[in-house]
């Protein structure tokens, strides 16, 4: 049982398997509400690299969602929190079961922005989470797409309200709005 007084909703992204096509690495994404605490942590960790030092940003947080945590062995990412408009990914999540308040704790790392992974990132829920309920989101399918070929496209990012559209099978058109606007623009014809 966690005590969510504390609780906050926040966007949670949930990555699909990933798929290699044409040399490039996609997946799909859920992103949804997750009711959870957090709050950065006291201290941030320095980290020596060769173009220099660079500070790792740490969020901890406890609630009562099972969330997916990174996988460096089988390179599975974990979910991503999306905190005052920074993406942090899921590195721990340890149940604590020895009192009847139990809960799962979590420990959460910033995802730098020049990150090569930066594409699991973009395009982040506008909307505000804090009227909306646990669990509700939205779903973009990734298994269910089917590779069909040579004329595949790794990936597509298509803006809402564009007028385009992107199938689970991944083919782009244009949305029945988009397509009956230009109709009436061209005199009603099919072509």
């Amino acid at each position: 049982m966690n005590i969510t007084i504390f609780n906050k909703n926040y966007w949670v992204r949930r990555l699909g398997e990933q798929k290699v096509i044409k040399g490039i690495v996609t997946n799909g994404k859920t992103d949804f509400i997750a009711s959870l605490h957090i709050h950065p942590t006291s201290t941030d960790q320095q980290m020596a690299l060769p173009e220099g030092e660079r500070k790792i940003k740490r969020l901890e947080g406890h609630g009562s969602v099972v969330l997916k945590t990174a996988n460096q062995d089988t390179g599975e990412k974990g979910d991503l929190l999306l905190y005052f408009g920074d993406w942090y990914e899921c590195v721990s999540a340890q149940l604590h079961d020895h009192t009847i308040l139990s809960h799962i704790n979590y420990q959460f790392t910033l995802v730098p922005r020049d990150a090569a992974g930066t594409i699991d990132t973009a395009n982040p829920p506008e909307e505000d989470p804090s009227g909306k309920e646990e669990g509700e989101g939205v779903f973009t399918p990734d298994s269910d797409v089917t590779v069909a070929g040579d004329d595949t496209v790794g990936y597509v990012i298509v803006k809402a309200g564009s007028g385009l559209v992107v199938d689970k099978c991944g083919n782009l058109s244009l949305d029945e709005a988009t397509l009956e606007e230009l109709k009436s623009m061209l005199g009603g014809g099919s072509d």
